[in-house]
C-alpha cells in the first residue's frame, strides 16, 4: 500500500501542471475612457498589455471640391506588457494602411504611430486628468506614388505629427481635448494650365521676382498644419457609449497672395467639422461603431460636406 502512494505522489511530481497565464486585463481608466469609434476622438488610452488589436474603418464622404471620396483604413495596433515598468503597460504601437479615391486622385500610406499614457486620471474626485502624447508618421507608399493613378495624390508628401491628449471625467462620461502639429515632408506643388493638364511649376514663367513662385493655377501645400478638438463621450450603459466632437484644422494648402501671375489672392479657410459616433461592445472581442462627420461651413468648397461610416474593432 505504502508503495502504491509513493508511486502516485512521485508520478505527480513528475509531471507538473500546465499554468496558464491570463491575459492582462485594462485598468478602470483604460476601460472607461478609451474612445473606439468612427471618429477622430483619440484617447491617451492603450489596449490590454500584450495584446494585438485590429480596426478597419470604411467611410464615404462629400466635398465639393473633390466630389465623392470613399476611403478605408486598416489598423493593427499591440501594447507592451510589462512587470517592472507600469508606464510600459501603456504603451502602444500602431501601423494603418489608409486608401482613399476622389474625382482629382488617389491616395495610399502608411500611417505608423506611438500612443503613451503619461499621467493616469485620478478619479471623479480628483482634479487630476488623463495626459498622453501621440506621435504619426505618415509615409507614402512606395513604389505604388511613381503610377500615374496615384502619382498627383503623392504631391501632399509624407508628414510627422504629435498630438497632446487629455481626457478628464466629467459628470455621467469623460471629455477630451486634442491638439494637434503636423509637418510637411518632400511635397511637390499641384499646378494645372489652360486646359487642365498638370504640368510642373518650372514649365510656368516666373514674374515674381527674389520673391517665392506664386504660379496661377497652382496650389501649394502649406509646410505646417494645426488641428484642435474638443469631445465628450457619454456612457449611456456599460456597453453603449454616445461620442461627440468639434474639430477646428487649418487648411492643408497655404493661402497666396496677389501677385504679377495671380491677380487676386487665394484664400485656403480652415476646416470647422462636427462629429457625432454611437460606441457598442458586442461581447468581450468586439467593438461596432456607425458615425459620422458634419461639415459647419457649408459655404466654404473645401470643407467635407459629410463623411459617414461604419468602425470596427477586434480585440
Amino acid at each position: 500500500m505504502l508503495a502504491i502512494l509513493a508511486s502516485v505522489v512521485l508520478s505527480a511530481h513528475a509531471q507538473p501542471q500546465e499554468i496558464k497565464e491570463e491575459p492582462e486585463k485594462e485598468d478602470d481608466v483604460t476601460e472607461r475612457q478609451s474612445v473606439d469609434a468612427f471618429n477622430e476622438v483619440e484617447d491617451a488610452q492603450a489596449g490590454s498589455p500584450g495584446e494585438l488589436e485590429g480596426r478597419l474603418w470604411l467611410n464615404w464622404g462629400y466635398v465639393p471640391a473633390e466630389g465623392y471620396t470613399p476611403s478605408d483604413t486598416f489598423e493593427l495596433s499591440y501594447t507592451v506588457k510589462s512587470k517592472s515598468h507600469e508606464l510600459l503597460n501603456h504603451t502602444e504601437f500602431d501601423v494603418a494602411q489608409y486608401f482613399e479615391h476622389d474625382d482629382v486622385d488617389n491616395t495610399t500610406g502608411f500611417n505608423l504611430g506611438w500612443m503613451q499614457r503619461w499621467v493616469k486620471d485620478g478619479g471623479k474626485k480628483s482634479a487630476v486628468p488623463s495626459i498622453g502624447t501621440l506621435t504619426e508618421y505618415f509615409l507614402r507608399t512606395p513604389f505604388v506614388i511613381q503610377g500615374p493613378k496615384y502619382a498627383p495624390g503623392a504631391t501632399n508628401g509624407d508628414n510627422i505629427g504629435e498630438t497632446l491628449i487629455i481626457a478628464k471625467y466629467l459628470g455621467p462620461g469623460t471629455v477630451y481635448l486634442n491638439g494637434t502639429v503636423a509637418h510637411r515632408l518632400f511635397h511637390s506643388n499641384i499646378c494645372v494650365d489652360d486646359n487642365d493638364v498638370a504640368f510642373q511649376p518650372e514649365d510656368a514663367p516666373d514674374q515674381n521676382g527674389a520673391a517665392a513662385p506664386n504660379y496661377d493655377g497652382c496650389d501649394y501645400w502649406a509646410d505646417w498644419t494645426l488641428s484642435g478638438l474638443v469631445g465628450y463621450k457619454l456612457d449611456v450603459s456599460e456597453d453603449v457609449n454616445v461620442i461627440v466632437d468639434y474639430i477646428h484644422e487649418t487648411n492643408e494648402f497655404a493661402t497666396q497672395t496677389a501677385s504679377k501671375t495671380l491677380a487676386e489672392p487665394e484664400t485656403h479657410y480652415p476646416y470647422n467639422m462636427a462629429e457625432l459616433a454611437v460606441q457598442i461592445r458586442l461581447g468581450e472581442e468586439w467593438t461596432v461603431s456607425p458615425g459620422g462627420l458634419f461639415g459647419l461651413d457649408p459655404n466654404k468648397e473645401e470643407t467635407p460636406t459629410y463623411e459617414v461610416g461604419l468602425f470596427l474593432m477586434h480585440e
